[in-house]
């Protein structure tokens, strides 16, 4: 038990310590951020440190870089003649809350261990290998055999797990698990929330943070439009043509109380928010993702409420046909947490390979870029499916922007946009309008028209000049994975394995297009039908399907009780979030719908939950 408040303490004090190296850079967490705030602590060797046998340094301060995910991690490492003895990340380009553990508690291991033999971070392998090679790159510069640095083994401490009893126990720490279990303390429940990865927040930790709302009383006192009419005209609007058709009645429900959610957020959390107009409907911020993380989890701080990382849910306890708590398995061992409500929050199913295959069998021929966090892995459907739950079609993919090659280290905050482009499949062929009403349905088409590759057409005359020169950078290895320049259509075809004549009729048909302002075939605005210039020849970026999630999960009633395949509630049994979406999106992902129905399905299981449970609001 004293291991995992440890891990939900160094999980709040790294959010903490990144919201204040954020202010200092301007607050915009798209950028490198230092971090020196979050490894500040990281100075001294800790007492009984000692030396691995036979390794010996240069003492001094020496500086090491590294690949991380999202660029180049930049260390500090300061060693003495027999020691390491402190580890600061000076600089690097992470992405917050996903990398504030790595970036903090991989150097003290590495510091109160004297190894390099740490384990990665689930959910940022590319991070922990980053910090660990930046580390090993400065130990080689001070003379450090680091190979036998690397062998050294770690004997960590570890209690045995021991049981636990709460009322409430929420399985998985992203949007809806965090409202609801910040909720369900609020309200003054015993809440105990259990997070599998070393970090709570999910993907909500990725997101921009924007909440689709109804009938906000804030919002509208600042002035805003969020009327239900308005963003239900638009979700009809959008689904007009998708195939699968959501619950139209349950989603005006759920939309409707969404209002309630951010003014819940603002008047009892004390969250501040902001909204921005789509145009089409409201959506409301408390911060970017990982800040909203920062809150949630500050609210459980201060509710007395237990968070236990790195401890993953693995089945449901039935007692006489009702939930009464969580089997759980964490550093300790397998235990039980007995609770008179269990919530399951653990998100969808993007890396169950296996499930997501059976639902889109298109994903054994479309390259597919997964953005969701990789505790997405399933364990609340099957969960749920072994104690009877009813479940709906899917998980289906919740579209993202279509993606171009990691290489370029290009974001949903900063993908070049292909509205003005010609999009082409593997053959060379045209397929769908590439400025669609939102580029979520380009990434849809991508799917359903199950092409092996695709890639957007540019040229050297109308295309952003930093996008230009990391093509031209990349272009050099003409790699089709990534992107390919050609002087001639025929010799872009030739590189990318296309028809030429194939690929020539494609284009000319398109430049024809372009010059009458006609999309006779897709239908693309007149003002995306940008003629290409020759002069400087072409570029062909590799461009694939994006996911966000899946849409999938349990049937529940609109309390949130899971229902049984009678249509009957399973007692004292709640599923919220992606793990309870089936009936609530048609094709097509709308942005900030997730975060607005997560956060309310969470707050209204548990209001509910603690309603039943008679316990009186403090």
């Amino acid at each position: 038990m004293q291991k995992a408040r440890r891990f939900a303490a160094v999980a709040m004090a790294a959010v903490l310590a990144l919201s204040l190296a954020a202010c200092s850079s301007g607050g915009d967490s798209t950028e490198a951020t230092a971090t020196a705030a979050a490894t500040e602590a990281v100075t001294e060797t800790p007492a009984g440190t000692e030396s691995a046998e036979g390794i010996h340094y240069t003492p001094g301060t020496y500086t090491g870089t590294a690949e991380g995910r999202g660029g180049e991690i930049t260390v500090e490492v300061t060693v003495t003649e027999d020691a390491i003895t402190a580890i600061n990340v000076t600089d690097h380009q992470e992405t917050p809350g996903i990398s504030d553990y790595p970036l903090t508690e991989i150097p003290a291991e590495i510091v109160e261990y004297q190894s390099l033999n740490v384990d990665s971070v689930t959910g940022a392998t590319l991070t922990s290998y980053g910090v660990v090679q930046a580390v090993t790159n400065a130990l080689e510069q001070a003379g450090a055999d680091t190979d036998a640095l690397s062998e050294v083994e770690i004997n960590r401490e570890v209690e045995p797990a021991q049981d636990m009893t709460t009322q409430v126990v929420v399985a998985g720490g992203g949007m809806s698990g965090l409202m609801a279990a910040a909720t369900a303390a609020h309200s003054g429940a015993d809440v105990i929330l259990v997070e599998k990865l070393p970090f709570a927040g999910g993907s909500l930790i990725l997101a921009g943070g924007g909440f689709a709302t109804a009938e906000s009383e804030v919002v509208s006192a600042m002035g805003a439009d969020d009327s239900l009419d308005r963003i239900m005209d638009y979700f009809r609007m959008v689904n007009e043509t998708s195939t699968r058709q959501p619950d139209y009645d349950f989603v005006e429900y759920l939309l409707g109380e969404t209002g309630a959610t951010i003014d819940y957020m603002t008047n009892e959390f004390g969250m501040e928010p902001t909204y921005s107009d789509r145009g089409d409907y409201i959506r409301t911020n408390f911060g970017e993702g990982w800040q909203e993380v920062q809150s949630l989890l500050q609210v459980l701080e201060d509710e007395g409420a237990t968070v236990l990382l790195n401890t993953e849910a693995t089945g449901i306890v039935m007692e006489d046909g009702a939930a009464a708590g969580l089997q759980v398995t964490g550093e300790g061992g397998d235990f039980t947490i007995h609770a008179d409500k269990v919530i399951i929050a653990t998100g969808g199913a993007s890396w169950d390979r296996e499930r997501l295959l059976e639902a889109n069998p298109e994903l054994e021929t479309v390259a597919l870029n997964e953005q969701a966090i990789r505790g997405n892995s399933g364990d609340g459907f099957r969960m749920l499916e072994e104690v009877g739950a009813q479940m709906g079609e899917g998980p289906f993919i919740k579209s993202a922007y279509p993606d171009f090659s990691v290489a370029f280290r290009f974001t949903w905050r900063n993908n070049p946009s292909v509205a003005n482009n010609l999009v082409v499949d593997a053959d060379g062929n045209r397929f769908a309008n590439e400025a669609p009403y939102n580029s979520m349905m380009l990434n849809q088409n991508m799917l359903t028209h199950e092409s092996p590759a695709y890639y957007a057409i540019f040229d050297a005359v109308n295309t952003d000049e930093t996008f230009l020169s990391l093509m031209e950078e990349y272009a050099a290895d003409d790699n089709p994975n990534i992107v390919v320049h050609a002087d001639t259509i025929e010799e872009l075809a030739q590189k990318l394995g296309m028809d030429p004549e194939v690929l020539r009729a494609t284009y000319d048909r398109y430049q024809e297009m372009c010059a009458n302002g006609v999309d006779e075939d897709y239908g693309k605005s007149a003002d995306n039908l940008i003629p290409y210039d020759e002069e400087g020849g072409f570029y062909a970026a590799y461009l694939q399907a994006a996911s966000w999630g899946t849409i999938g999960g349990a049937i529940t009633d609109r309390q949130f009780h899971v229902l049984d395949a009678n249509d009957e509630p399973i007692a004292n049994l709640y599923a919220v979030g992606e793990s309870a979406t089936s009936t609530l999106f048609g094709d097509y992902y709308l942005g900030g719908f997730s975060l607005g129905y997560y956060s309310t399905a969470g707050r209204i299981a548990a209001q509910t939950a603690v309603e039943e449970l008679g316990i009186t609001a403090q």
